[in-house]
C-alpha cells in the first residue's frame, strides 16, 4: 500500500513536469491522454503509451511500471537486500531504433539521492548485439555523481562531467539525441552535457531505458531515493511521412480507361507512393497497414489471403505479406517509395468505395493515415422539401425522385407517394425488402407509387438503374408507416389519465402552456423504432389542459385538469396571520390566487428608509423578509417572481418611490410556480411621517344634525404648519369660515355655546391621525367673541371664533379655528375667501368691504376689492384663454358669497373683464398682462355687494422676484385666530355706525355725503355699462 501511494503521488507530479521541458515546434510531442481526434491530413499521430514502444525484461519487487507517458524505475520502499543489496528495473525497446534517421529522447527525469547509495542513476542503453551496451547516464554512477558515457560489462567511462548536489531531485531535463548527418550522440542532464561519436556501424540497434539503486554489497536498505521519468517527447526528428498519391488500378496494374463503369466483384490493384517529406530526411523501418482509425474507413473492398495476395515495392514483388494484420514492411526514406496490392471490389450497394491506409513506424510506433476514395458512389438524392424549389437544380440529374415527407418519428398521418425523376436513371425499383419478389418498377412512363392504407411498417429498398451504361445508385432504405387516426385521452379523479393509439402508439402528453401559448410536453414516453405503446397511464401532477399525441403526430381532443392550488404564502412572523386569498381557476385549469395585504413603516429624517428611495431590489428583500412562499407543484418546486411598484395609481417600477416623504405605495408580487399556477400579494406600505400632525377631512354627513351643512366635494382647507417652538413638535392650523342669515328665533336657542360648538365642530370635521396608531386627545373647544372668550348672541348679527386642537400620539397638533359670521336682513351680500381653494393662502380674510346705504330706501352697497397674480404656465392655463364661464366658475371656487335674505337667493346683475379700461371676452394666459373682473351680486332685497379682482398674469421669473422682493400681494389679509376684533360683514353694520354719527353731531353732513357718495357709485355703474 506504500508503494501504491507513492507511486500515485510521484504521478501527479510528473504530470507538472512537460511545463518545463524544452520542446521543438517541428516535432510532434507524446500525446496527453483523452479523446481520440480525427488528425489532420499532414499529421503525425505520436504513440500515446509507452508500453507500445518498451516492455520490461526485469524489476525488483514489482517497483517498475509504464503509465501512459511516465515510467516508475526504482525507490527505497522496494528495496532488495539480496545480493549486492539493489532496486531497479530495465524496460527494452520492441523494435530498433533507425541509425539512418537522427532521433530524440526528451524526458524529465526524477532522481532522489539515496542515504549511503553507492549507486544511483537513470539511464538509455544501446546495443547491437543485446549482450554488450553504450549507457548513456546521470545520478551516482559507479559511487560517483556525474554524467557519463560508458560501456557495459566493464564499466568503461567514455566521457564524463560531474554532477553537484542541486542536480539531483525531481523535474531534471535529460536528452539524449541522435544527429545522422554528424553520427554523433548528445547527452544532456540539467545544465550539463556530453557530445559522444557513435561507435557503430550498424543501420539499426536495440534500445533500453533502465533505472537502478545499489549499496555495492550492503544490505542496509536506504530510507529514501527514488528514480523516475515522464517523456515529453520520443520520436525521429527528421521524419514526415507522407501519402504522396493512392490510385486504383485494374488487375494488371494499368489504369481504368476513361468513362469504365466498375462493375461489383472487379478485381483491382491499389497503388500507394509514399515518402519521408522531411528535406533530408532519414530512412526509417515502417509498415503500411489499413488505418485503424475510424475516420479513415475501408469500404467496398475486400482482400484475397495473404498466400493469393500480390505486393510489390518499387516493383519488386514481396512474398508472404499483406496489406491486412501486420502489413508491409518497407523504409520510409525522401525519395518516394511505390507500393502496389490487390483487392476486389465488393460494393453490391452502390456507396463509395475508400480505402483508408496508414504508415506505423517500427520502433517510435508514430502513425500517419489516409483516406481516400476510390470509386466514388451515385448518390440516389430525394427533393429536399425544405429548400426552394429555383435551389433543388435539375430533376432526374440533381434529384432523382421525392418521397412524402414523414409528420414525426418515421410516420405518416396521411398518404404517402413516391415519385420517380428519369434523367441519369431511367429505371427506379421500390422493393419490399421482407419479400423481394415484391418489386414496384417506376419508368418514365409510370413515375408514381401510393401507399393509402395504414400500416405499422412496409420496409422498402429504394434504388435507380441505367441499363444502358449499366450504374446503379446507392441503395436507400426506406420504411413506410402510416397512422391517420387520433389517440384518445381519458381522464379520471384526482388526475389519473389514460392514453390509447392502437397503431402508431402513444408519444407524449402535451400541456398548453399559457406564457408561451402554446403545447409543451408533460410526458414523453420511450418509442421503439418510432413504435409507442398502445396505452400509457400518467397521474398529471400539473393543473392545465392536456392532450395526447401518438407517434405519427395525431393530436387527441385537449381536456382541462385541475390538480394543485396555487402557490402558497405564509408570513414570516409566526404570531401574524394573513388576511384569505380570493381564489379562482381559469379555462386551462390552472388556479390563481390573491392576497391584499398592508404594512406602516416610518418616516426616518436622520437616516431614510431604503436609503431615502424604495426600488425593485428592496421590493424583493421586504417580500424576502416578510413572507414565504412554496409551490405545491411536488414535481418541481421552483418559483418565478416578478415584482412591480406603484404610486398613485401610476407604475414606478423603473424609479422607485421616494421614502422621505408621507404617503403610501403599493408593491405587487406574482408568484408563478412551474406549472403557471400564481399567487399575487399586494402589499400596502404606508410611510408614516411621525412628526405629521393630524389631518381634518370633511365630516361623513354634509347635512349635520348640529351646524351648517358643507359641499363635500370641495377640498378642505389647507393647512398652514408650524413648528412649536417649546416642544419642537409640528402644529398644523386649519382656517375655515361659514357665514349665516340672522334667524328668528335665534339659532341654538339664541346662544351658541362651547358646548353647541363642540357639535358643530363633530359635525363638520372629521381628524384622523397621521401615525397609523388611531390615537387623538381632542382639547376644549373654545369661542372668541370680539377677542374675548365668550358665547355668540345668535339673535342678532355678529361674528365668533371656534377652536379646537387635536393632539396626536406624538405630540403633533393640529388647530381648527371656523369663522362663525352671523348677518342681518340689513348686511348686502357677504363674500369670504373659500379656504380650501389653491388660489387663496391658508387662513387668509378679504379686506373689509366698504358699505353704501341709499338714504332714500335703504338700499346697501358693498364694494370688495381683492387682487391675484398668476404665472404663466406652460402649457397655458386653460389652453391660452379664460373665457367668462370659466371666469364665473374660478369666482365661485375662490370666494364665498352668502345672502343675508332669509331665501338665500343671489343674483348675478353684472360680471366684466376690462383690460386698460376696455372691455374684453376673456384673459390671454399665453402673456403677461392686468385684467380688472367686475362681479357684483344682489340679493332679494335689492342690495348689492360688487368684487373688483385685478388679475395679474407675469412671466415666472418676474413672479420669483415679485415673491423675493415682498412685492407681490393676493389681497389677503391675517389669519383670523379671535384674537383681534374683525371688521366688514361682521361688525359694520349701519345700526352700529349710528353710534359714531350721533356722537359727532354730524347729522346733515352725513347726509349730504351719503348722497353725493350714492350718485358717485352710480356714475360708476353708468360707466360700465358704457363699456359693455
Amino acid at each position: 500500500m506504500r508503494h501504491h501511494v507513492r507511486r500515485q503521488a510521484w504521478r501527479r507530479t510528473a504530470a507538472l513536469l512537460l511545463a518545463g521541458v524544452l520542446t521543438f515546434s517541428a516535432f510532434p510531442v507524446l500525446a496527453e491522454e483523452g479523446g481520440e481526434e480525427k488528425p489532420a491530413d499532414n499529421e503525425v499521430v505520436q504513440c500515446e503509451d509507452l508500453n507500445e514502444i518498451f516492455e520490461m525484461i526485469s524489476t525488483t519487487n514489482k517497483v517498475g511500471v509504464i503509465d501512459g507517458n511516465s515510467i516508475y524505475l526504482a525507490d527505497y520502499a522496494h528495496w532488495s537486500s539480496s545480493g549486492r543489496g539493489s532496486c531497479g528495473t530495465s524496460f527494452a525497446g520492441k523494435g530498433q531504433i533507425s541509425m539512418k534517421a537522427s532521433w530524440s529522447f526528451d524526458v524529465s527525469f526524477t532522481i532522489e539521492d539515496a542515504d549511503g547509495s553507492h549507486c544511483n542513476y537513470g539511464n538509455i542503453e544501446l546495443s547491437n548485439n543485446q549482450t554488450s551496451f553504450l549507457c548513456f547516464a546521470a545520478g551516482k554512477v559507479g559511487g560517483t555523481k556525474r554524467l557519463t558515457v560508458l560501456t557495459t560489462p566493464g564499466d568503461d567511462y567514455k566521457t564524463e562531467k560531474d554532477l553537484a548536489d542541486t542536480d539531483f531531485g525531481k523535474d531534471k531535463l535529460y536528452n539524449l539525441s541522435y544527429d545522422k548527418t554528424t553520427n554523433t550522440f548528445t547527452l544532456q542532464y540539467s545544465d550539463k552535457s556530453l557530445i559522444y561519436r557513435n561507435p557503430y556501424t550498424d543501420e539499426k540497434l536495440y534500445v533500453r531505458l533502465s533505472g537502478s539503486m545499489d549499496n555495492s554489497g550492503s544490505t542496509t536498505a536506504p530510507t529514501k531515493g527514488q528514480i523516475s521519468a515522464v517523456f515529453s517527447r520520443a520520436a525521429y526528428t527528421d521524419y514526415i511521412p507522407v501519402f504522396v498519391e493512392t490510385t486504383l488500378l485494374d488487375e494488371n496494374g494499368d489504369a481504368f480507361p476513361e468513362g469504365t463503369v466498375i462493375q461489383d466483384g472487379t478485381a483491382v490493384t491499389i497503388q500507394a507512393k509514399v515518402k519521408n517529406g522531411y528535406e533530408n530526411g532519414g530512412t526509417v523501418q515502417c509498415h503500411l497497414q489499413l488505418s485503424d482509425n475510424k475516420d479513415y474507413p475501408t469500404a467496398g473492398l475486400s482482400f484475397p489471403a495473404t498466400a493469393e495476395q500480390t505486393v510489390a515495392i518499387d516493383g519488386v514483388p514481396v512474398s508472404d505479406v499483406n496489406i491486412t494484420g501486420e502489413g508491409i514492411p518497407f523504409d520510409c526514406s525522401p525519395t518516394e517509395t511505390v507500393i502496389t496490392y490487390r483487392a476486389v471490389v465488393d460494393n453490391p450497394d452502390g456507396a463509395a468505395v475508400t480505402v483508408g491506409q496508414m504508415m506505423l513506424d517500427d520502433f517510435f510506433q508514430s502513425k500517419r493515415h489516409s483516406g481516400d476514395t476510390l470509386i466514388p458512389p451515385i448518390e440516389l438524392v430525394p427533393l429536399d422539401p425544405d429548400k426552394p424549389i429555383e435551389e433543388q437544380g435539375e430533376a432526374g440529374k440533381d434529384y432523382h425522385y421525392t418521397r412524402t415527407p414523414a409528420n414525426e418519428n418515421g410516420w405518416n398521418n396521411a398518404d404517402v407517394s413516391i415519385v420517380f425523376f428519369p434523367g441519369d436513371f431511367s429505371e427506379f425499383h421500390i422493393v419490399d425488402n421482407k419479400n423481394v419478389t415484391d418489386v414496384h418498377y417506376l419508368t418514365p412512363d409510370n413515375t408514381h407509387k401510393a401507399f393509402t392504407d395504414e400500416q405499422a411498417g412496409k420496409e422498402l429498398g429504394l434504388q435507380a438503374h441505367n441499363p444502358t451504361t449499366g450504374e446503379i445508385s446507392t441503395l436507400k432504405d426506406d420504411t413506410v408507416k402510416i397512422d391517420k387516426t387520433a389517440p384518445a385521452l381519458t381522464a379520471g379523479a384526482s388526475g389519473a389519465l389514460t392514453l390509447t393509439d392502437g397503431l402508431a402508439g402513444v408519444w407524449k402528453l402535451e400541456r398548453y402552456d399559457a406564457a408561451s401559448k402554446g403545447w409543451v410536453t408533460a410526458q414523453e414516453y420511450a418509442l421503439t423504432e418510432g413504435n409507442g405503446a398502445a396505452s400509457q397511464n400518467h397521474t398529471a401532477a400539473q393543473n392545465g389542459k392536456y392532450r395526447v399525441v401518438d407517434a405519427a403526430g395525431n393530436a387527441s381532443i385537449a381536456q382541462a385538469v385541475t390538480v394543485n392550488d396555487p402557490p402558497a404564502v405564509t408570513s414570516s412572523d409566526p404570531n401574524a396571520s394573513l388576511p384569505d386569498p380570493e381564489q379562482n381557476t381559469d379555462e386551462n385549469g390552472l388556479t390563481h390566487a390573491v392576497i391584499t395585504d398592508s404594512m406602516q413603516e416610518y418616516l426616518d429624517r436622520q437616516s431614510p428608509l431604503y436609503g431615502g428611495r424604495f426600488t425593485l431590489e428592496d421590493a424583493k428583500d421586504l417580500f424576502d423578509a416578510r413572507y414565504g412562499f412554496s409551490s405545491n407543484v411536488a414535481r418541481d418546486d421552483g418559483l418565478v417572481y416578478h415584482y412591480t411598484i406603484a404610486q398613485n395609481g401610476k407604475d414606478v417600477t423603473g424609479e422607485g418611490v421616494s421614502t422621505t416623504q408621507a404617503g403610501s405605495f403599493t408593491v405587487t408580487c406574482v408568484v408563478t410556480d412551474a406549472d403557471g399556477n400564481t399567487t399575487t400579494v399586494i402589499l400596502t406600505d404606508m410611510l408614516i411621517d411621525r412628526s405629521a400632525p393630524p389631518v381634518v377631512d370633511w365630516g361623513a354627513d354634509p347635512n349635520p344634525p348640529v351646524g351648517p351643512s358643507f359641499d363635500p366635494l370641495k377640498p378642505t382647507p389647507r393647512p398652514v404648519v408650524k413648528e412649536d417652538a417649546e416642544t419642537g413638535k409640528k402644529h398644523a392650523y386649519i382656517y375655515d369660515t361659514v357665514t349665516e342669515q340672522v334667524k328668528e328665533p335665534g339659532a341654538y336657542s339664541g346662544k351658541l355655546t362651547a358646548a353647541v360648538a363642540k357639535q358643530i365642530l363633530a359635525g363638520r370635521y372629521q381628524f384622523g391621525t397621521a401615525q397609523g396608531d388611531g390615537v387623538l386627545n381632542y382639547g376644549p373647544v373654545t369661542i372668541m367673541v370680539d377677542g374675548r372668550e365668550s358665547s355668540l348672541n345668535t339673535t342678532v348679527p355678529g361674528s365668533c371664533i371656534i377652536s379646537q386642537t387635536v393632539t396626536d400620539s406624538q405630540g403633533n397638533q393640529t388647530t381648527v379655528y371656523l369663522t362663525y359670521n352671523l348677518i342681518g336682513k340689513n348686511t348686502p351680500p357677504a363674500i369670504d375667501y373659500n379656504p380650501g381653494d389653491e388660489t387663496v393662502e391658508p387662513g387668509s380674510v378679504l379686506a373689509s368691504p366698504e358699505i353704501i346705504e341709499d338714504w332714500q330706501n335703504g338700499t346697501k352697497y358693498a364694494t370688495v376689492k381683492d387682487r391675484l397674480i398668476q404665472a404663466i404656465s406652460d402649457p397655458p392655463l386653460s389652453d391660452g384663454s379664460l373665457d367668462g364661464g370659466e371666469l364665473r366658475a374660478f369666482l365661485q371656487n375662490r370666494y364665498q358669497f352668502t345672502s343675508a335674505q332669509p331665501d338665500g337667493a343671489l343674483e348675478e346683475i353684472r360680471f366684466v373683464i376690462t383690460q386698460d379700461g376696455k372691455a374684453v371676452e376673456a384673459i390671454d394666459t399665453t402673456r403677461p398682462g392686468d385684467y380688472l373682473i367686475t362681479y357684483t351680486l344682489e340679493d332679494s332685497a335689492g342690495n348689492r355687494t360688487t368684487l373688483f379682482l385685478q388679475y395679474k398674469l407675469v412671466l415666472r421669473e418676474v413672479e420669483s422676484d415679485l415673491q423675493d422682493s415682498g412685492n407681490i400681494s393676493d389681497g389677503s389679509g391675517h389669519p383670523n385666530t379671535g384674537d383681534s376684533t374683525s371688521s366688514g360683514w361682521r361688525h359694520g353694520s349701519p345700526s352700529r355706525c349710528l353710534i359714531h354719527w350721533l356722537l359727532l353731531g354730524l347729522a346733515l353732513t352725513a347726509l349730504l355725503y351719503t348722497f353725493m357718495r350714492v350718485r358717485q357709485m352710480e356714475k360708476q355703474e353708468e360707466q360700465l355699462d358704457e363699456i359693455i
